[in-house]
């Protein structure tokens, strides 16, 4: 059902992950909160506290579609695999519910004053900025260093699309296996690893669209952008 869910998506143009752009509700509900009681304390206005608690039990309601969001792009796109990044994310996201429920339950009482809540959405903000940085991490922290000068216009592309898709699970310089095998000099191999298909565009093709093992499908990949990842393996 899910799968069905991304290969609909991906017909009408949407190919990305979907956890990211819903994550920014709770986020900036809680950088929201958190302003607004500190504002609420530095002018002494309760009207700003009473938003500031507004806002963080929206965060708390966004929360768990956020979460179970995130878990199907985990499975969709990393097949489940506990990389450390996702791991701390699913981490900090349990701490994050906590102080939420806290913050939430302090602001129901309403003789309690900015002091007594800012230090709970502070907590809040800090656990949002370590989920956004583990969140970056996954993302960005692994940069293919092999290929960085490339003269085709389609493997600078297809770089943009390993780093994107690719790199979280492959090394693009080393063949060592990091959760799927390093992917160095795939095209100058006899065989494609754990595979043992023929190293050619079609099967490299055919890997993508009905992967061998624990891949997880990258069958939403058009055409053009195989062909764009494969001119980019190809200078590994």
């Amino acid at each position: 059902m899910i799968n069905s869910l991304y290969q609909t998506l991906s017909k009408i143009g949407f190919a990305h992950p979907l956890h990211p752009p819903i994550t920014h509700l709770p986020l900036g509900l809680i950088i929201g909160g958190f302003i607004f009681a500190v504002v609420a304390l530095v002018f002494n206005k309760k009207s700003f506290l009473q938003t500031a608690r507004h806002c963080m039990v929206l965060a708390l309601i966004a929360l768990p579609p956020t979460v179970l969001i995130g878990l199907a792009d985990w499975q969709q796109y990393y097949g489940g695999a506990l990389l450390f990044p996702i791991t701390m994310k699913m981490v900090l996201a349990a701490i994050l519910a906590v102080f939420l429920a806290v913050a939430v339950k302090l602001g129901l009482r309403k003789e309690y004053g900015p002091m007594r809540v800012i230090p709970v959405y502070a907590l809040s903000l800090l656990a949002v900025i370590g989920i956004g940085y583990f969140g970056g991490e996954l993302v960005y922290g692994t940069r293919p260093s092999a290929g960085e000068v490339i003269a085709n216009p389609a493997a600078e592309k297809g770089a943009a699309l390993f780093k994107q898709s690719c790199s979280v699970c492959h090394f693009p310089d080393k063949t060592e296996t990091k959760v799927g095998p390093g992917l160095k000099g795939l095209f100058q191999r006899e065989k494609l690893p754990i595979s043992g298909r023929p190293a050619t565009d079609a099967d490299v093709r055919l890997t993508l669209k009905t992967p061998f093992d624990q891949m997880p499908p990258f069958d939403w990949l058009s055409t053009e952008q195989m062909d764009e990842l494969i001119a980019f393996l190809k200078t590994l």
